[in-house]
Parts: C-alpha cells; structure tokens; sequence
C-alpha cells in the first residue's frame, strides 16, 4: 500500500499594490453592471454593455473621458449610483472599507493603515481611525457648503427637488475633481457668465485636490494662531511643515500662471472670449487654469481654444494636484522636487534642499520614478492612438491621451471617433492615472532596501 505525503501548498501573497488597483477594477466592473440595468436608465437599451462601462470607469477613476452624459442617460436611481461611484472612487475604495471597519469597532490591520498613510501622504499611522473620519467630516462638509451656494441659482432655475439634487450632484463630483455633472451635455458652458457657480465649483475642486493632510495642518496654525498672544503671522506660517509649503507655493503659481496665460492667449481670440466682458473673460481664465488640472469642468468649448492654450492646458493637466486628495496628475510635489534637483545641480549642491531642509534621496527617486511613469504611460499610449487612428489629428489624440492618464477627461469630441481598441486603451491611461502613482509608492515601500555597490562607471552625456 503506498503512502501518500500530503504537504500543505503555501498560497501566495497578493501584494497590497495589487489589491489597491484591483479595488478600482472590481468597482467599475460592479458599477458598469449596474449602470447597464434597464431600470437605471431613461431610455434603456439605447446605449451598449461598453459604453456603460467606459462610463463606470471615469466615474471611479474621477475622469469624464469616454462618459455618456449622466442626466440625458440615467434617471435619478442611475444617477444616485453614478454619484456613489465617484465619491468612492474619489476617496479611494479602501480608504471606505476600512473606515467601516472603524465603525463596526474592528481594528484596522497595520499593512492597510501603512497603505493608507501612503494614500493620504501622511508620515504617522498614529490615531489612523480618528484621521479617516476627520476626512469623512471635512468632506461631507465641504460638499454640503458647496451644495448650499449652489442652491441659491439651481433651485430657482430648475425647482425645489431637482434643484437640491442638481446641487448636491455637482458639489460631490466638483470636490472629488471628477468633472461630471447631471445638467447636460457641455459640462459648465451655460453657466460661463454666472460667477456663483463658477467659483463655487473652483472651489471645490481646489479644497479637495490640495490634500486633506495639508487643510488639517492649516487648519491647526489658523487655531495656533488665534490662540497665541501675541499673535504672529510670520511664526505661525514658520510652523508649517515643508510639504504643506510646497503644495500651498506651487498650487498658489499653477493657478496665478495658468490664469494669466489663459488671459493674455484668449482674450482676443472671436472663437471664445472676444465677446466677453473683461469681468467673464477674467473669470473663464481662472476657471480654465482650476479644473484643467484633473477635475475637467469646462465654460468654453475647447475646440475653439487657440493651439497653445491646449498646450499650456495639457501640461496643467499632466501636473495635477496635490497627493493625499482627489486629484490625479503626477502631483505639484513631484514637479517640484524636479525643478529643485535641477536647481540643486545647477548650483552645484550635494543635496536637494528647501526652506533650509535636506529633501531624502529616496523621496527625490521616488519624484522620478512617477514621473518617468507618466511619461512612460503617455508616450506609449499617445502612439498607440497614432498607430490605429491615423486620420484623427496628431493634437487631438495627445489631448485625448494627457486627459485620461491626468484623470481631467476634457476632450475635444474626439473620443466617440475612437474604435473600440483606442477606447480600450482609455480605459489603461484612465486606470493607471487614477491608481499608478499610488500602486508604485506602495510596492517600493514593500520592497526591502539593499545597499549595492560597485566600482564607480565613466558614461559620456551630452
């Protein structure tokens, strides 16, 4: 009789890179699926299995690329679930199981409270419960303010219930920088004279794209500062820390710059804002500069924008927000420690520094690693698009594919002339914009440091 020797098969771990990116996968599967239900849409069978599920996918990765237009699309129980996919997705799926965990009283394992502190850009698991729902409040908050401003034009103009439900539509999405909305087809294009909900959605956008890690800190120095006697602006604003500076100095030039530009190129432009007041044409460029770096919400019709200001808005857009928020994009942190290790070389620094501070060299290759990521997932995808749409302009596929891998999802009506392989590949950038960044921070700090050396190796540049 033979023996048998049963040997217990060790199943191998799912690394917590994957089961980050998987989360968004398996939601937009889920949300297309519901989406295609008949009675989730007003006219049902009018659109594919396909369509429904590119519109899922910008829902969960915040990016209007692709989307179907959701108030002509869906009724009010589709549209619930459209605003239920963005807030998830804008939050990140995670970051929502385990907050109800916290509520059921289960502790939060150390491996996803490491993966969280990574999403939100925090250096300390300490108190991560108590953090998760400071950001639940300052959201719910933040939405249901920007829901009340919006009510005082939406209620009159489409009545008490639409007009609530319209408002508190548009404040989700603005703040989890999505750029959908449930008014109709041309995004924000009625309204480009209307400076209530203009600003009101640049807001938004701007609230939640900056990182909730840093309001939380100036929220401490506004109250250190109030309390404090006497009272110091300059220590207060000494006291924050070396990230909240970046984030808060570079958004403050991207918006002043972005502005400006917008302005200065567009201003005598008859296609857009010729016939503008100098009040309008100001504000469109704000506008403008505010959500083409990830959120998406358009006051002018793009195609009619001059060539460089399509430029200048591609290049906001690959940049994006802040990490730790709702926007996508390579991050103004990244773009910053570029220019500061360029600067560092150009005087001839050993280190990278700023505000007197050394920044580590494994953040300095970390900047590096997601940009060259960015660049990667672009070139790749914007020759994609060259290969199997060769009669579509070279301008129009690059803005296709900046606006899906920066999650902005502006396009200039050029997605519906795809086939069905270049909305594939919409679906790749928008995924891997939305989860990319996050999914290579996290594997590299789940991979051990190992000091390697060498003998030193002379290659030529230049």
């Amino acid at each position: 009789m033979r023996n048998f020797l049963t040997t217990r098969v060790k199943s191998p771990k799912i690394s917590t890179a994957f089961q980050f990116s998987m989360s968004f996968v398996i939601l937009a599967l889920i949300g297309s699926l519901l989406l295609w239900m008949p009675f989730f849409q007003r006219d049902p069978g009018a659109h594919s299995y396909f369509d429904h599920f590119l519109t899922s996918v910008s829902l969960v990765s915040v990016s209007g690329m692709g989307a179907l237009p959701i108030g002509p699309t869906y009724n009010i129980f589709g549209q619930i679930i459209c605003l239920i996919l963005i807030q998830v997705g804008g939050l990140g799926v995670v970051t929502f199981i385990n907050f109800g965990l916290y509520t059921m009283n289960q502790r939060i394992s150390l491996k996803n409270q490491y993966m969280l502190q990574e999403v939100f850009s925090r250096d300390t698991n300490e108190n991560f419960s108590s953090f998760l729902l400071s950001i639940y409040q300052f959201s719910i908050v933040s939405e249901l303010i920007g829901s009340a401003i919006l009510m005082i034009d939406f209620i009159p103009r489409y009545g008490f219930f639409e007009g609530i439900f319209n408002s508190f539509f548009l404040a989700v999405s603005a703040f989890n920088n999505s750029g959908f909305n449930n008014l109709g087809p041309g995004s924000l294009e009625p309204f480009n004279s209307n400076p209530l909900v203009l600003l009101t959605t640049s807001a938004l956008v701007i609230l939640g794209g900056i990182g909730f890690i840093v309001w939380f800190e100036v929220k401490e120095r506004v109250m250190e500062y109030l309390t404090s006697k006497p009272r110091s602006l300059k220590l207060a604003t000494q006291h924050l820390s070396v990230h909240t500076k970046i984030v808060l100095k570079t958004t403050a030039i991207l918006l002043v710059s972005g502005t400006m530009m917008m302005f200065l190129i567009e201003v005598n432009n008859p296609e857009s804002m010729i016939d503008m007041s100098a009040g309008d044409q100001f504000l469109n460029s704000f506008f403008l500069s505010v959500n083409s770096r990830t959120a998406g919400y358009t006051s002018i019709f793009y195609q009619d924008l001059q060539p460089i200001t399509k430029f200048i808005l591609m290049t906001l857009t690959i940049i994006g927000g802040a990490p730790g928020g709702t926007a996508g994009g390579i991050k103004v942190t990244s773009v910053a420690i570029l220019y500061l290790v360029i600067r560092s070389e150009l005087n001839g620094w050993t280190d990278v520094v700023v505000y007197k501070r050394t920044i580590p060299q494994a953040i300095v290759r970390k900047a590096i690693l997601i940009s060259l990521f960015f660049v990667i997932m672009l070139a790749t995808g914007f020759g994609l698009l060259l290969l199997t749409h060769p009669t579509i302009p070279a301008l129009d596929l690059m803005f296709e594919t900046v606006n899906a891998l920066g999650t902005s999802g502006i396009s200039l009506n050029t997605t519906d002339l795809l086939n069905p392989f270049g909305k594939i590949i919409l679906v790749i950038l928008m995924l891997a914009g939305r989860v990319g960044p996050i999914t290579l921070v996290i594997g590299l700090l789940q991979k051990k440091e190992r000091k390697v050396k060498y003998a030193d190796a002379q290659i030529h540049l230049g």
